[in-house]
């Protein structure tokens, strides 16, 4: 019996089961459990290693977007272990995950190495008065918007850091500014470039914060990895 683990980020589970069906019917079986957004896939079969191989490659390539990593590694703990491989130094600026991420990257000893701060601005207020971001800035585009995500990056990265991450966004149960719920911008990165993601996730209030908190985190994860290359 062949049994692998294979990690993803990004869909729910009937996204996931939807796009497994290209595959069933090959020998191998699947589970997935996922966690807002977080999904499990195991593979299992009781085919050679060859032809088991094949149907995992063609796994691979249905996820290549969502896919960050072969073992049934957690987030918080992949990217813990790239900050340090890269000898990098992470603050933080939550709004809706609400110190979500945080808490999730001080589970790991030795964080403090490549961790350095982690600020809930949660009110126009503190993203002015801690992020330094302009009210003219909040007021053309918003505390949910693009363009508030990346100066939160931007506020947030003072050294000894060199990499922000940053959330924002609208958990419900009501939208405000004209913007729906469930609308979610992270971003991340340093300097110049800061890639921003503009998310639609669906749920209620726990649900968004924590889906949010986990893409952050993948987001994360590709960036230290080096797949995020533009814009």
């Amino acid at each position: 019996m062949i049994r692998e683990v294979m990690k993803i980020c990004g869909l729910d589970c009937d996204e996931t089961c939807e796009a497994l069906s290209e595959v069933a019917g090959l020998g191998v079986d699947f589970e997935v459990e996922e966690n807002c957004l977080d999904v499990k896939i195991t593979m299992t079969s009781e085919l050679d290693k060859k032809s088991f191989d094949a149907v995992k490659s063609r796994v691979y390539n249905i996820f290549s977007e969502q896919v960050y990593s072969a073992e049934d590694r957690e987030l918080h703990e992949l990217a813990a272990q790239l900050l340090s491989i890269n000898g990098r130094i992470l603050s933080v600026a939550e709004s809706l995950t609400g110190g979500e991420i945080c808490s999730r990257l001080t589970r790991v000893p030795g964080i403090s190495a490549n961790f350095y701060e982690g600020v809930v601005c949660y009110n126009r207020g503190s993203k002015m008065n801690r992020l330094h971001i302009p009210k003219a800035l909040l007021g053309a585009y918003g505390a949910v918007s693009r363009e508030t995500a990346y100066a939160m990056v931007k506020g947030i990265v003072e050294r000894p850091a060199d990499i922000g991450l940053a959330t924002t966004g609208l958990a419900g149960p009501q939208g405000d500014e004209g913007k729906p719920v469930g609308l979610v911008y992270i971003a991340v990165g340093a300097g110049e470039f800061i890639p921003v993601f503009e998310k639609h996730l669906s749920g209620d209030r726990n649900r968004i914060r924590m889906s949010a908190a986990n893409l952050a985190l993948y987001y994360l994860v590709r960036y230290l990895r080096g797949d995020i290359l533009q814009l």
